[in-house]
């Protein structure tokens, strides 16, 4: 049984599935299956033949079959409702969570409806505590509330989209999640000062996008070395860069930014390895300065002519 248990749980889940139904001892192993992704893609289901609201109800019913004869130990839980502008009745979603989310689980994804008229499910965060959520590595979030009240002390990704969450509850989160090695935020908008403990001296990766609310972000990290970003300068972390290698600052719709990368960064990151920029226009030519990437090994510029203004042929001395 556990040969069988052990190959069953390398299938993708629809092949699982499948295998379940040629004997009692496969249906047993796929009960068990410790990844479960669960789309209309996963569930077969196809959006063109229904009518959107009997799609989300036959959505619901079966992944509420699959996860009420589950026998537990779940790895991955993936569910992917964002194809589906009919809310999910939220009663079912938290009893999957209770089910999903164990002592072993190790990733959590979770996306909600896409659109403005979806409705914002406010994650369970009691499913996390008394151990639960100790054991996850990855956790992302998309459109919904999420409202910690505890760490999660394995936690080493942590990817929000749209996710409504304060500053105080975020800081609670990371300077109780030691583990932590990456962070992305993207469109969260309470958000509006981001602090990054210097208990964190696993975390090297930051990922900051399209957070209009946000104007501060202060690093005491000691091994930050990738940050990626939309926007000036002035949106860099606050604090020691010293040790910054890669910088990826990318927008369409910020000016100038090859500009000011070129009068500031070789003072603030002298030892950048890898340098991306994304401009919408560059009005100026870059300065000539004595001060230069000593270290740089990797540079992409691209100048979206579609969006800014280049009144003359630009220079550009790195």
């Amino acid at each position: 049984m556990d040969i069988w248990h052990h190959i069953l749980s390398l299938l993708p889940l629809a092949d699982a599935a499948r295998a379940g139904c040629v004997s009692q001892t496969f249906r047993s192993s796929w009960r068990s299956h410790p990844n479960l992704t669960l789309s209309m893609e996963t569930l077969r289901l196809d959006g063109d033949t229904c009518r959107e609201d009997k799609l989300a109800r036959v959505f619901t019913k079966r992944v509420n079959r699959i996860m009420r004869k589950h026998s537990g130990g779940v790895k991955t839980f993936n569910l992917s409702y964002n194809y589906l502008r009919s809310f999910l009745d939220t009663s079912y979603l938290n009893r999957w969570l209770e089910i999903a989310v164990t002592t072993g689980i190790e990733e959590v994804k979770l996306s909600m409806p896409l659109g403005r008229t979806a409705v914002r499910y406010e994650f369970p965060c009691p499913v996390l505590s008394n151990g639960s959520g100790n054991s996850i590595r990855h956790l992302h979030l998309s459109r919904c509330a999420f409202h910690p009240t505890v760490g999660l002390r394995c936690l080493t990704r942590l990817f929000l989209l749209e996710v409504h969450i304060t500053r105080d509850e975020l800081g609670h989160l990371l300077s109780n999640s030691l583990a932590m090695e990456e962070l992305c935020l993207n469109s969260c908008h309470k958000i509006i000062r981001l602090k990054i403990s210097c208990l964190l001296h696993r975390f090297s990766c930051l990922s900051v996008f399209h957070c209009k609310s946000l104007e501060v972000i202060e690093n005491r990290a000691p091994n930050l070395c990738f940050v990626r970003i939309d926007g000036a300068v002035e949106k860099l972390p606050v604090g020691d860069l010293l040790q910054m290698k890669r910088l990826h600052m990318l927008d369409y719709y910020e000016s100038d930014l090859v500009h000011d990368a070129r009068s500031k960064l070789p003072f603030i990151m002298p030892n950048l390895e890898t340098l991306n920029l994304s401009s919408a226009g560059e009005m100026f030519n870059t300065p000539i300065l004595t001060v230069r990437f000593l270290f740089l090994k990797n540079l992409l510029i691209d100048l979206n002519a579609d969006r800014g203004a280049f009144p003359h042929p630009m220079i550009i001395f790195l």
